[in-house]
C-alpha cells in the first residue's frame, strides 16, 4: 500500500511541476508580449517563433533560435558589457590594475564573449498555436547577466 502511494504521489508531483501550453487556433496575430521589448539591466531576453509540423520540434525550435538572439545581444553590446564587468570585477577586488592588465584582460573577454554558449536560461513566456497541421511556438527566454559574469569571473588576469 506504502508503494502504491510513494509512486502515486511521486507521478503527481511530476505532472503538476510540468509545464503545459494550451494550443490555440492561429488566428494570423503576433501575441503582445512578443512585440514589447522587455529593458532590463540584469536580464537579457531573446524571443522567436519556432515552426513544424511536430509540437516538440516547434517548440524547440523556438527556444533555440530565442537563445540565439539573447547570444547576438550581448555580442552586439560587447564594448558596454565589458565596460559594467570591469567596473564591477575591480569594485570588488578593491585593487589598482596597470593599463595593460586591463587591455590584456578586455582582450580576453572580447574572445570568451565571441566564444560564449548559454546554458542556463528560463521560458518567460510561450504560446502555441495551430493552424492547420502547423504548431507555431512564439517563446520568450530569459536569460540572467550573473551567468556570464561568473563564466568571466573564471578568467585570469595574468
Amino acid at each position: 500500500m506504502k508503494k502504491a502511494f510513494v509512486i502515486i504521489s511521486l507521478l503527481l508531483l511530476t505532472f503538476a511541476c510540468s509545464s503545459t501550453y494550451k494550443v490555440k487556433p492561429y488566428k494570423d496575430k503576433t501575441p503582445d508580449w512578443y512585440i514589447v521589448d522587455k529593458d532590463e539591466w540584469r536580464t537579457v531576453y531573446g524571443k522567436a517563433l519556432g515552426e513544424s509540423e511536430s509540437l516538440e520540434m516547434a517548440s524547440r525550435k523556438a527556444e533555440a533560435l530565442a537563445v540565439s538572439n539573447i547570444i547576438f545581444k550581448i555580442k552586439s553590446e560587447l564594448d558596454a558589457t565589458k565596460k559594467v564587468y570591469l567596473a564591477d570585477r575591480y569594485k570588488k577586488v578593491d585593487g589598482k590594475v596597470s593599463s595593460t592588465q586591463k587591455n590584456n584582460f578586455e582582450e580576453k573577454i572580447t574572445i570568451a564573449l565571441d566564444n560564449y554558449q548559454i546554458s542556463k536560461y528560463r521560458v518567460s513566456n510561450k504560446e502555441v498555436f495551430k493552424k492547420d497541421d502547423n504548431y507555431k511556438v512564439f517563446v520568450e527566454v530569459a536569460f540572467k547577466k550573473k551567468e556570464l559574469f561568473k563564466s568571466l569571473d573564471k578568467i585570469n588576469i595574468d
